[in-house]
């Protein structure tokens, strides 16, 4: 009889490992399906005794082991992945098993029976090392395929990961010219008979791969591989939304080590934590880091902060020179894509007599005007800065001409819409929006009609860069300042890579109207200058002690009120001697769904903290637990 000890592959089990018998022959490594509860699960098999040398120990237990019956499936995965899962689970402060389940694939797992693994013999020279490349994207796809083909020629596959299904399939059309036959795609939207096809066809060739997938594939067993490129790493699309909330690009990095292989971070412009690490010796250059984006497109800033009618007090949405500017494309029959913050936000304050935006006196961001329902349960309003945490009484006279007309404003989708069809009846509008497409597929189809038809409009959020794979004419920002009232640390990268995207994709124009004007993150970026812009936002980020200077772990809870005030206080006495700052969410909710946040900040380098680690695991599984938050607040 032999004992397994196995990790269970599942987000909703606190222990890391559990034991059962059985009589037949089991490897390391195996898949294998286990009872747990009154229900049966997949496990991996992380060790294999005879019953006989641990008769001792099994004498001791204070719990019955259950047996296994039925074990059909084959070992696949490497032990260099299992050590690096562990090491990820540390990282997040969860366990093995829940980031197994976020990194195989369910539908591998569960075809896991009809997948052999036939090893590959590991190729010489390969070692570790983590390189940077930032330029354009057709530079830097350039130097991904000579990468490619250099890899090939050593006998090494490449795994090449993007954020999202749209641009890995933009991406394989670049990419598999002239290797089509060792390309392949994974992605989760596949067929699961499709699926298991394509992985099955990955680990038998013995040809040399490129694998384009996203980050939840990278248990791919190839020990051949010798590189693995993570693209867009500025892309907040790796960081999963659900538990264990693990960033793949931390994974990928932890990966590749373990493995002893190459790890490119490629982007247009990566994150400024990524940078400081690389000129304080943690990464090295691929090549030269580019800080100077080129366009073609005329780059320009339009000034909405003055009524367009003084007597009305009336604001425009749409620039006289932005209007003009869809005349001339409709003339030509040239496209345009408009890009419109999120829909329904009223995230700045204006006065009507002078269109002066209300913004937070410690550090001159936008602030969000709050009342009774929104923040403290009282009736007086407050002026909420969410970037700097600032709160201020709104009963207050603009700062410029002392006016009282202080109102709120957010322009909506719907409304450019209406504002399009109003000015140019009969032009074909296409809205790419999270509220108007709910799959992939339908975003495509969208996108396919904006494309083939002349002097077409697209009004769009973010959402509408991804698909954007074409270049087009011109493209307008008619509302972004929304974005600086949100609760993020990373805000100004993001407005700044939304900036960028749209030059990328414009030929001859490109419009942004704000209120904002003397925000130099609009400078920096209509000019293509990622220099200048880094150091301010490095230094920026230094000044406050935010990231890479410090590491973040937010906890959150949510429940009823007085419950779930009792209990986070409960968990700062746990993790004591840590520093602990509790607080409400900025949108708490009501009495019966309160939610509430703690914060500790680790210094740089310091995390994983082992003595900080257990107290984490120790918390109940209602809390649950982010290292490196997107947002703090």
């Amino acid at each position: 009889m032999r004992i397994l000890t196995v990790i269970p592959i599942s987000r909703g089990i606190s222990k890391d490992t559990l034991t059962y018998f059985t009589k037949k022959e089991v490897s390391t490594g195996s898949i294998v399906k286990i009872p747990l509860r009154s229900k049966s699960i997949f496990g991996l098999v992380i060790d294999s005794k005879e019953a006989q040398e641990i008769k001792s120990e099994l004498k001791t237990l204070s719990y019955s082991i259950k047996k296994i019956d039925d074990i059909e499936t084959r070992s696949f995965i490497s032990q260099s992945f299992i050590v690096a899962a562990q090491k990820i689970a540390d990282y997040n402060a969860s366990s093995v098993g829940a980031v197994l389940s976020s990194l195989l694939p369910k539908t591998i797992l569960e075809g896991s029976d009809e997948l052999p693994f036939t090893p590959t013999e590991k190729p010489p020279g390969l070692f570790h090392e983590t390189v940077l490349l930032q330029s354009d994207d057709e530079e830097r796809y350039a130097t991904y395929k000579s990468l490619i083909r250099e890899e090939f020629a050593k006998n090494r596959s490449v795994f090449f990961c993007l954020p999202t299904t749209e641009d890995l399939l933009n991406a394989r059309t670049t990419l598999e010219k002239g290797i089509d036959k060792y390309t392949y795609t994974l992605y989760s939207g596949l067929p699961k008979k499709e699926l298991i096809r394509i992985w099955k066809e990955i680990i038998s060739n013995p040809h040399p791969v490129l694998v384009v997938t996203t980050g939840s594939f990278l248990a791919l067993p190839r020990n051949d591989l010798g590189t693995i490129i993570l693209e867009k790493e500025s892309s907040r699309a790796y960081k999963m939304q659900t538990r264990p909330y693990i960033d793949l690009r931390t994974a990928a990095e932890i990966i590749a080590k373990e493995q002893g292989i190459r790890l490119v971070l490629g982007d247009i412009l990566l994150r400024s934590e990524t940078i400081w690490e690389e000129k304080n010796g943690k990464y090295s250059e691929l090549s030269p880091l580019k800080f100077r984006s080129l366009s073609t497109a005329t780059c320009e800033l339009v000034n909405m902060k003055s009524p367009i009618n003084a007597v009305k007090k009336e604001f425009a949405i749409l620039s006289d020179k932005m209007i003009e500017m869809l005349k001339k494309a409709k003339e030509n029959n040239e496209q345009t894509f408009l890009f419109c913050g999120r829909k329904g936000l009223y995230p700045i304050t204006v006065c009507s007599d002078c269109g002066t935006v209300v913004i937070c006196k410690n550090c001159s961001s936008p602030v969000v005007l709050y009342g009774k329902k929104n923040l403290t349960g009282t009736s007086k309003a407050l002026f909420v800065c969410h970037h700097c945490g600032e709160r201020r009484d709104a009963q207050e006279l603009c700062i410029h001409c002392g006016g009282w007309k202080l109102n709120p404003l957010g322009i909506g989708i719907l409304k450019v819409v209406e504002e399009i069809e109003n000015l140019f009846p009969g032009t074909e509008v296409h809205i790419m929006d999270k509220d108007h497409l709910s799959t992939h597929k339908q975003a495509v189809k969208v996108r396919d009609a904006f494309y083939n038809t002349a002097g077409s409009i697209m009004v769009g959020t973010e959402i509408a860069l991804t698909y954007l794979n074409q270049k087009i004419e011109n493209a307008g920002v008619v509302s972004l300042d929304s974005y600086f009232s949100i609760p993020d640390f990373q805000i100004n990268e993001k407005i700044f890579h939304i900036i960028l995207g749209l030059r990328a994709i414009a030929e001859k124009k490109l419009l942004i109207q704000t209120r904002q004007e003397n925000t130099t993150i609009f400078d920096h970026a209509l000019r293509g200058n990622l220099m200048d812009f880094y150091r301010e936002e490095i230094e920026d980020r230094k000044s406050i002690g935010y990231p890479p200077f410090a590491t973040y772990i937010k906890i959150t809870l949510e429940g009823e009120k007085v419950a779930t005030r009792k209990l986070m206080e409960e968990a700062t006495e746990i993790l004591k001697p840590y520093e602990v700052s509790i607080f409400d969410a900025w949108n708490p909710g009501s009495k019966t769904q309160f939610t509430m946040h703690a914060l500790i900040s680790v210094p740089h380098g310091k995390w994983v903290d082992k003595e900080l680690l257990p107290k984490l695991r120790s918390l109940p599984p209602n809390f649950s637990i982010k290292i490196d938050p997107a947002t703090l607040l």
